[in-house]
Order: structure tokens, then C-alpha cells, then sequence
């Protein structure tokens, strides 16, 4: 399949991967009140271009727009080889409004100001370079660049457990990264024998023609490095702990931004790279996906913390995303990736609304907390919102997504999608029971717990603003979703491609 290189007029997304590098660098030298503002600027320039991209980006067939390339090491074929497809983009705006909002919440912060606004800002950097980068060099880098400033947000400015956590999110994600790159260096040498040419472009690494033995163990190595990224069941133990013990706008990036990095590597090099391999281990990635989807429900359930009850969902809703692609139809791969862009959203707002009960209450035990509806009411209906699209309420964005998943996953097995069907009561069992004992409930108040709840202060501005485009885009995408169908479909057609010549 041919592909058309629309070159940038502006290097809009080299800039915006310097933005934050440079902003990081001038903080260094600076006092630590100018942290906060000149971070929130730098996020809403970034997610400015990213929305305008969006806005911009011609869907009407198969393009890698807004692209840039200048070699670096030619004697073995590495570039800066950046731009996007739709589905790099969405996941570039996604990080852009990710990041936004988790400086924008970040305003309360008050320990070791600049040093924490300097680590978001590098991670924003190399969150965005991992869904713009073609050459595979430089997506690894970008790739393991995040490590560093998440494990020091989660090590310096988390809870009580912060360097057990810390520690686990860094040896769980960097094992998976190593076998990634054996990965690559395995494909990157089997072109080369192929061809005679030394590249590490995606372009060429994807016209590679590989023996069936050795795409299937080429696969394996980069779905290892991609499933803990995701986290798929079993290796999604490190992601509770992370969740728990890290502040809040690191929730919201680990949920919204580094776990959707797992499921964009399926769909990105999976499937195109090794569709005899993907259609082989379509029965593994189903069952994969059904316990993940089932089981960290389940254990959803049995939480008590809000915040591990969350971590437990979004390993369920990313089971979704796993069925979804590998339903390998254009049903299953459109709602895998609108379901990615909707958890973003959802799941940030309701580690927004952990954060919130947290700053008021000191605890997130939910045993300690309930009747809170009457005296935030604003905070309540944001929950409730967010609640529901998590819930997947018909008119917002989760019912889009895994209905498309769960229609894609239905043409190839009705088992897969029927279990994956009725856990969906499982999912709105656990959201529901979370937003009673935290909202309701307030007749089982003592008369102490009651006047503390009295003196509750609703939202404040920065967390207004910072709920407030989550919600919006839930609503957008749930109530017009056929122009997010549309601005994938292209891309998820070239994703496809290899896999419909073998009959898939």
C-alpha cells in the first residue's frame, strides 16, 4: 500500500516537543512561582496546535500529515522522522489535553515546586514524541524518555509507599521495553539482509517479508513490551501501586496517556507489521482480554480505595481496547481506538474526583467518607458525569467506543463478545457502588462526620478548569461520534491492509 507524505509548512510538532523541553530548561533558572504559570502556558500552546491539527487534518484518505525528516545517523539509515495519521493524532491531542489538565490542577502544589512542574514537562515531551515518531530509534527513545520524570513523580511527590510503587512502575515498564527492542533489532537486521539498506523507518521496516516462524516470535517480543505498557492481565500488578501511591496529576497521565502507549503499539506495529501473526494469536488476545476485562472488574468490587478501584477499571476498559483490535475489522479497530481516546478522558476525570475528596477529606477510604453530594453539589454532578461515561452511558463517549468494539469483536466471536457483554454490568456495579459510599449515603453519618462535611468547600476555579474540557469532550464524542469514525476510518483501513490480502 502506497503511502503520501504531506510535508509540514510548519514544523508544528517539533515544535511542540521543544516547547516543553525548553520551558524545562528556562525553569531551571528560575524562582519557583514562575513554575506553575509558565507550565500552564507551554500545555495550553501545545494543545492549541494539537487542536488546530485536529481541526485541519484532511480524512479523506490515508496520509501522514504535518510530516517532517532530516536524517541524523545516515550510515545507518536513523532520522527525525515525524507526523500523523489520524491515529497518532488523536493520541496527540489526547496527551496535549492530558497534560493541560494536570497543570492546571497542579496549582496546589507546594513541595519542591519547580523540580515537579520540570519532570511534567519533560514527560509531556516524551509522551507526544511517542505518537508523532516514525523512525524507530527515536520512538524508542521517546518511549523510555517517560520513565525517568514518572518514577520521580511517583517517587518524590507521592504517598507513604512512593519508592515501593516507584520502583515497581520502573523495572515492570523497562523489562517490557527491553524485549521491544530486541524486538526492533531483530526487524531492523532482517531488512537489512532483505534489502542491503540500513533503515529504521516505519516505511520500510513494514515492507519487510518475514517467515512465519520468525514473525511470531517478532511479534511476541514487542506484544511483551507493549502489554505491560498497557497493562494487559497478568502484568498489570505494578499499575494499582503506581496509582495509589502517585499525586494526582500523575494518576491522570498514567491513565490517560502512558497506558493508551501499550494499546497504540498493537495497533500501530502489530497488526500491520505481522498480520499473520496477529491473526494467529487472535484466540490468545481474546482470552487475554475477557480475563482482564472480567477479572479487574472483580477486583474493582472488592476495593475500598478509590483510587486502586479506578486502577482496577482501567485495566478493565483497556480489555475492551485488546478485543477491539484484535477483532481485526474495521469495527473492532475504530472502537479500540475511540475507546482509548474516551478512557483517556474518563479516567483522568475520576482520578481528577480522587484527588478532590482526597484535598477535602485526607483519606480515600470510602469506608470514611459518603454523604459528601449536598454540600458539593458542583463536584457531585461532574462525578456523576464522568461516572456515567466510564459506565458507558449511552449520548457520552465510553458507550461509543465499546459498542464499536463489542459490534467488531461480535462479527468474529460471539463468545468473546457476549462475555465481554455482560461484564459491562460488572463495570457499572463497581462505578455505581463508588459514587454512592463517596455521594450518598448520608443518612449513615454520625453527627461529627456531618459537621465536617458542612465546612466542605466546593470546586475551586483550577479544578473547575481542569474537569471542565474532560466533561465537554465526553459529551462531544458520545453525542456526534460519526465525526471521530470519520477521521479514523482511512487510517484504520491502511492498519488493515496487510491483513485483508491474507483474508482477514
Amino acid at each position: 500500500m502506497s503511502v503520501e507524505f504531506v510535508k509540514a509548512d510548519v514544523p508544528w510538532i517539533t515544535i511542540t516537543i521543544l516547547l516543553p523541553l525548553i520551558a524545562a530548561v528556562v525553569l531551571m533558572f528560575l524562582k519557583d512561582r514562575f513554575a506553575k504559570p509558565i507550565s500552564i502556558a507551554i500545555s495550553a500552546v501545545i494543545f492549541i496546535i494539537s487542536s488546530y491539527m485536529l481541526l485541519v487534518y484532511d480524512p479523506s484518505s490515508y496520509k501522514i500529515q504535518f510530516y517532517e525528516k532530516y536524517e541524523w545517523i545516515p550510515w545507518l539509515g536513523v532520522s527525525y522522522e515525524v507526523g500523523v495519521d489520524a491515529l497518532s493524532l488523536t493520541l496527540y491531542w489526547l496527551t496535549a489535553l492530558s497534560f493541560l489538565v494536570a497543570f492546571i490542577w497542579s496549582t496546589n502544589i507546594n513541595k519542591r515546586i519547580k523540580e515537579y512542574f520540570i519532570a511534567f514537562l519533560v514527560l509531556e515531551a516524551g509522551s507526544l514524541g511517542v505518537f508523532v515518531a516514525w523512525d524507530l530509534v527515536f520512538f524508542y527513545i521517546f518511549w523510555e524518555a517517560i520513565l525517568i520524570p514518572m518514577f520521580l513523580i511517583i517517587g518524590v511527590w507521592g504517598y507513604a509507599e512512593r519508592i515501593y510503587a516507584a520502583t515497581k512502575f520502573f523495572i515492570y515498564t523497562f523489562f517490557g521495553s527491553l524485549f521491544l527492542l530486541i524486538g526492533v533489532i531483530g526487524l531492523y537486521v532482517a531488512s537489512y539482509f532483505q534489502t542491503g539498506e540500513l533503515s529504521t523507518s516505519y516505511f520500510s521496516l513494514i515492507n519487510t517479508q518475514l517467515p512465519f516462524t520468525l514473525e511470531l516470535i517478532f511479534f511476541l517480543l514487542l506484544a511483551l513490551g507493549f502489554a505491560i505498557k498497557v497493562p494487559m492481565w497478568p502484568f498489570h500488578t505494578w499499575l494499582p501501586d503506581a496509582h495509589v501511591q502517585a499525586p494526582t496529576a500523575g494518576s491522570v497521565i498514567l491513565a490517560a496517556v502512558l497506558l493508551k502507549m501499550g494499546t497504540y503499539g498493537f495497533v500501530r506495529f502489530s497488526l500491520p507489521w505481522f498480520p499473520e501473526a496477529s491473526k494467529y494469536f487472535v484466540p490468545v488476545m481474546f482470552t487475554l482480554g475477557v480475563i482482564a476485562i472480567i477479572y479487574t472488574a472483580m477486583m474493582a468490587i472488592a476495593q475500598t480505595h478509590i483510587k486502586r478501584l479506578i486502577a482496577y477499571s482501567s485495566v478493565s476498559h483497556m480489555g475492551f481496547v485488546t478485543i477491539g483490535t484484535f477483532a481485526l475489522n474495521d469495527f473492532g479497530v475504530n472502537g479500540a481506538i475511540i475507546t482509548m481516546i474516551s478512557h483517556g478522558l474518563t479516567s483522568a476525570a475520576l482520578f481528577l474526583a480522587a484527588g478532590f475528596i482526597y484535598e477535602r477529606t485526607h483519606t480515600y477510604e470510602m469506608g470514611k467518607l459518603g454523604g459528601m453530594a449536598r454540600f458539593v453539589p458542583i463536584f457531585a454532578v461532574l462525578f456523576m458525569i464522568s461516572a456515567m461515561a466510564s459506565v458507558g452511558l449511552p449520548g457520552l463517549s465510553g458507550f461509543v467506543g465499546e459498542f464499536l468494539s463489542l459490534l467488531g469483536t461480535f462479527q468474529v466471536s460471539i463468545l468473546t463478545a457476549t462475555l465481554a457483554g455482560l461484564s459491562l454490568i460488572l463495570g457499572a456495579a463497581y462505578t455505581l457502588w463508588l459514587y454512592r459510599k463517596t455521594m450518598f449515603e448520608e443518612e449513615l453519618l454520625d453527627e461529627e462526620r456531618l459537621h465536617k462535611w458542612k465546612q466542605l468547600k466546593d470546586v475551586s476555579t483550577s479544578e473547575f478548569l481542569s474537569f471542565l474540557p474532560l466533561v465537554i469532550f465526553m459529551f462531544v464524542i458520545g453525542i456526534y461520534p460519526s465525526w471521530w469514525v470519520n477521521l479514523i476510518q482511512k487510517t484504520t483501513e491502511a492498519i488493515l491492509f496487510k491483513i485483508r490480502l491474507l483474508g482477514g
